[in-house]
């Protein structure tokens, strides 16, 4: 037997040799070796809570979606589409330290690995990202969408919930400012209620779009009065007096008119928002000083203010000056005159009177814009001195009451005795 297998053991041996080459060439004529690549695989992260267990978040850079190439036979090779390539990426052993991951790619046909064939990834590794995760509650603020009718405005806005946490990369994270539920009041004159998804946004009101951003509500949900508007002026009073030596010259107000929002009746009986004059308490004082008030404060609680709502009041206190003016008589307005009598001024035409203020006020201050008149409903014939009202500019005062002479006539008795 032994000498059967070696008898022309040379021949036989170059037999196989030549079956196996001859084999070869007509598998590669047949079928013959061949590659094709695949763009735009996505590669699959694995073990990904390794990292978000530890506190990381993560952000693939580079290598999510790769091209791969496939070479063996073309006959298992035709067969293959994209979606048969499997690339994956183990995170296992990733650190904060490690930002690379080698990319593992196979042929997965009907849930089996296809033998035969060789896949290799153009790119190798996926480059990751890696930051401390962290999360930040930010309060909920809303967004009109829509137009409201005419004369309509917000009112107020109630959120279920009033916040939301937000989680992710702490870069990410940091640069959340805002949280905005857009509210659509289109045509609104009443409450509206609606849901509505949550959009983030930076300081400058920029639009964060960032899926690895965790929320611990995407949706909320919403109620929103709608009420009727109205203007209305802000008037504010002061009690005291300045130091003595200094008068109040100014008082200037940020606001003089708001608007009110609310129930049609609530606002139709409201005039205006007065600051009582004991807010505004001025004795003593020999500075200046500034008051703020929130003008909410002053309205019922079915009213809101959707302008300007503080109110910042400046009041200027100066050192007192005087000045002197001379006045003409003949421009005071006689006031209840009986028509049977004749009124002359019994000494000189002028006289001069002394008014007090500030510097720049009376300054400003003449003749011409004094008002005099005197009241003779008392006084009958002969010569009186007569009180003379004296009306000054805002921000003067007189520094004392001033008289003029009159002489009262009967206009009757001059004539008979002028005939006789």
């Amino acid at each position: 037997m032994k000498e059967k297998i070696f008898k022309n053991f040379t021949l036989k041996l170059l037999s196989a040799i030549i079956a196996i080459v001859l084999w070869t060439v007509i598998v590669n004529i047949y079928d013959p070796s061949t590659s094709y690549t695949f763009s735009n695989v996505t590669v699959t992260l694995l073990n990904t809570e390794t990292l978000t267990s530890k506190n990381y978040s993560y952000e693939v850079v580079e290598g999510s979606k790769i091209s791969v190439s496939v070479s063996g036979p073309k006959s298992k090779i035709t067969d293959i589409s994209a979606s048969d390539i499997v690339a994956t990426a183990d995170l296992s052993t990733v650190t904060a330290y490690s930002d690379y991951v080698d990319i593992d790619v196979s042929v997965v046909k009907d849930g089996k690995v296809v033998e035969g064939v060789e896949a290799t990834p153009k790119t190798t590794a996926v480059k990751l990202n890696i930051e401390n995760r962290t999360n930040k509650t930010i309060e909920l603020e809303s967004q009109l969408e829509g137009e409201l009718t005419s004369g309509y405005a917000l009112s107020n806005v109630n959120f279920s919930p009033t916040s939301i946490n937000v989680v992710g990369a702490s870069s990410v994270v940091e640069s959340v400012a805002h949280a905005v539920v857009p509210i659509d009041v289109s045509n609104a004159t009443h409450t509206v209620t609606g849901n509505a998804a949550v959009r983030l946004y930076d300081s400058d009101y920029n639009l964060i779009e960032d899926d690895t951003i965790e929320l611990s509500e995407t949706n909320i949900n919403y109620t929103a009065a709608i009420g009727k508007t109205k203007k209305i002026p802000v008037i504010v009073q002061t009690s005291g007096t300045p130091a003595r030596g200094y008068v109040l010259s100014n008082v200037s107000l940020n606001v003089k008119e708001v608007t009110i929002v609310g129930d049609e009746d609530d606002i139709n009986g409201i005039v205006n928002i007065t600051i009582p004059p004991e807010n505004i308490n001025i004795e003593g004082f020999s500075n200046d000083k500034e008051y703020k008030f929130n003008l909410a404060n002053y309205l019922n609680g079915n009213i809101s203010i959707i302008s300007e709502g503080t109110l910042v009041v400046s009041v200027d206190i100066e050192p007192e000056d005087s000045k002197t003016i001379t006045m003409d008589k003949q421009a005071i307005v006689i006031k209840n005159q009986n028509n049977n009598t004749k009124v002359s001024f019994g000494d000189s035409r002028y006289f001069d009177i002394i008014i007090k203020g500030a510097t720049d006020v009376i300054n400003t201050v003449s003749a011409s814009n004094i008002a005099m008149s005197v009241d003779l409903t008392s006084f009958g014939e002969g010569t009186h001195e007569v009180p003379v009202n004296i009306t000054l500019p805002s921000g003067c005062s007189l520094n004392q009451e001033y008289t003029v002479e009159i002489v009262i006539s009967n206009v009757i008795q001059e004539t008979q005795s002028a005939s006789n």
